[in-house]
């Protein structure tokens, strides 16, 4: 390693620290809410893009020797799981056999009433739905892992980059927090709700789309949501860090890069389904952004490859303003147009059997027996409101 040649550019490390910086600042962020599924909807962001970044941080580090491949992760296995997540991540399409098997585990059924969905709600708003989480939560240790990693590479380079001892450090957080309690209790509340049990019939009961359409719509809900509340947080916010006068770390920025990630990842379902409800989008979509900027698409690719870090493009201001707005406006416009075809009204049916199924997690009793016993259990509740698990 002593005689390789290191070539590299400050800002490829700045643009490092950053992204990983951001999602330790995010677990941050979640220490300080109260309600459980706002928590949730940041965690399941971090663990998008936590094994991202920690995979083109350590190659971009190991390309240019800066790193003993070796000793990087925790574990060989945490290594090959990475590298396989960051795979899957870019082919994670709506025809994929990831999606499907989602909805496989999850027994979803469009065309049957049954209880195969979660809603976060309030107040008959959608606030998030739980198939995107699903498999993020089933592998949680390996998630944890990734986000661990995160955090302590961050204080590594942090410490070594201001010479700021770890108390220091965490006081500069501290009062990065205190500054911004107004906006994290904002966002906060944006993403707070109340899980219920509901059936995915009844959510899309008010439109034809096709199947694949509604794939589409579980699986990019929760992460449309939660991206376009972050952004607002951060723009408001404006979390910056100087050293020796040096810009290193702009959260917005950040953000910025995370939304030009989301529209390739849209674009390339968009191009993969050939549907009437895409199409329609698809086309909503180029009038919209290509009025405005006929090089949009590959200006945003522009940002979002920075995320490979071997080059951080910079745009000058005007044309990168203008992409950032259009960015914005392309998010809202599909966030939009796939909340329209959710429906969400808690009927008495719902209400009781919401109820049923908090008593059951209340007394222990599991999925596998309330499947089992399902017609006696449901029966004696709709007219005692207990359950007997001896008759």
């Amino acid at each position: 390693m002593k005689d390789a040649k290191i070539k590299i550019d400050i800002h490829s490390l700045y643009e490092i620290l950053q992204d990983n910086f951001s999602i330790f600042f995010l677990e941050k962020v979640i220490n300080n809410f109260k309600n459980i599924e706002a928590k949730i909807a940041i965690q399941e962001f971090i663990t998008e893009f936590s094994p991202v970044f920690i995979y083109e941080a350590y190659y971009y580090l190991k390309n240019n020797n800066l790193i003993d491949e070796n000793n990087f992760f925790r574990s060989e296995k945490l290594q090959r799981k990475v590298k396989e997540y960051r795979m899957i991540s870019t082919k994670k399409t709506i025809k994929s056999s990831y999606i499907k098997e989602i909805a496989r585990k999850m027994c979803i059924t469009f065309n049957e009433d049954v209880y195969d969905i979660n809603i976060i709600g309030e107040n008959n708003t959608i606030k998030r739905l739980n198939f995107s989480e699903y498999n993020k939560r089933v592998d949680k240790e390996f998630f944890d892992s990734c986000c661990l990693t995160n955090i302590e590479f961050v204080k590594v380079v942090f410490k070594e980059m201001t010479k700021l001892s770890e108390m220091d450090y965490n006081n500069l957080i501290e009062v990065i927090l205190n500054n911004n309690k107004k906006n994290t209790n904002i966002l906060e509340k944006s993403l707070s709700g109340t899980r219920y049990s509901y059936r995915s019939s009844k959510l899309f009961r008010n439109t034809t789309i096709q199947e694949d359409d509604k794939f589409f719509i579980l699986y990019r809900f929760n992460i449309l949501k939660t991206i376009i509340e972050l952004k607002k947080y951060f723009t408001k916010s404006q979390i910056v860090i100087e050293i020796n006068d040096v810009l290193i770390i702009n959260l917005d920025r950040f953000m910025n890069k995370i939304i030009a990630y989301e529209i390739e990842v849209l674009g390339k379902d968009i191009q993969s389904l050939n549907t009437e409800f895409i199409n329609e989008l698809g086309i909503k979509l180029d009038n919209e952004m290509l009025k405005n900027e006929k090089e949009f698409y590959h200006l945003s690719r522009q940002l979002r490859n920075n995320i490979h870090y071997n080059k951080i493009d910079e745009l000058n201001n005007d044309i990168y303003n203008s992409i950032i707005k259009l960015q914005e406006k392309y998010l809202n416009i599909v966030y939009k147009k796939i909340k329209n075809c959710l429906y969400f009204n808690l009927d008495a049916d719902d209400i009781l059997m919401n109820k049923f199924f908090k008593y059951c997690i209340k007394n222990n009793i599991n999925l596998e027996e309330i499947e089992e016993n399902y017609e006696n259990y449901y029966t004696q509740f709709y007219f005692n409101k207990y359950i007997n698990r001896n008759l």
